[in-house]
């Protein structure tokens, strides 16, 4: 699968792409050999071999991966998040009206981490997620991608320097505060009083 890559880096903006690799064209290029040779050597009609080729043509279509766009722009304060599919990128040539943009603060993100999930005969997947101050965690790419954790890492830590987390000041004093205002709600008793209290007859 294609890694995540700077597209462009400015003091004001970050933008980061994901494009198909060459695994995934190969993928295209392999369905529409198939197909045409399914045309070549079928005694078929020339109306079932045209089929086969764009029967080839669209099932490798279908195979190759999504473009996913993320930018962060520090002037506006907003992450926009946009993702196309092969055949959304041939209907953009002719319009942007149907264009889904995932839109969020830069202010509620609070930290930006490499999650890694196992999957079975393929090894390890990595994917560089955003965790926002109400606990929801999105992605930078919509899934996991193969490939060296320490690529994921260098996005991760790219981000967290374009979004100054480190320097973001944190809670200050907020369970001492909290702790004060439980012992406000206490009552202050003199001992003197609670032993007149004591020795009283019921």
């Amino acid at each position: 699968m294609g890694g995540v890559r700077v597209r462009e880096e400015t003091d004001e903006q970050l933008k980061l792409v994901k494009e198909p690799s060459l695994q995934s064209f190969g993928i295209v290029i392999a369905f529409m050999a198939c197909g045409y040779g399914a045309a070549v050597y079928s005694e078929d009609s020339s109306l079932w071999k045209l089929v086969y080729v764009v029967s080839g043509l669209f099932v490798g279509l279908a195979c190759i991966e999504d473009w996913e766009y993320c930018d962060f722009n520090r002037t506006t304060n907003e992450l926009r998040q946009k993702r196309y599919t092969v055949y959304d990128k041939i209907l953009h040539l002719f319009s942007t009206k149907n264009d889904q943009i995932v839109v969020t603060s830069l202010s509620d993100i609070v930290d930006v981490e490499v999650e890694e999930q196992y999957v079975r005969y393929f090894g390890n997947t990595y994917q560089t997620v955003m965790v926002y101050d109400t606990g929801i965690r999105i992605g930078v790419t919509e899934s996991f991608i193969y490939g060296n954790k320490s690529d994921q890492e260098a996005i991760a830590d790219k981000i967290r320097t374009f979004l100054r987390l480190g320097e973001r000041p944190g809670v200050v004093d907020g369970d001492t505060s909290s702790s004060s205002g439980d012992e406000e709600d206490f009552e202050h008793v003199d001992p003197e009083e609670l032993k007149d209290d004591l020795g009283k007859p019921l």
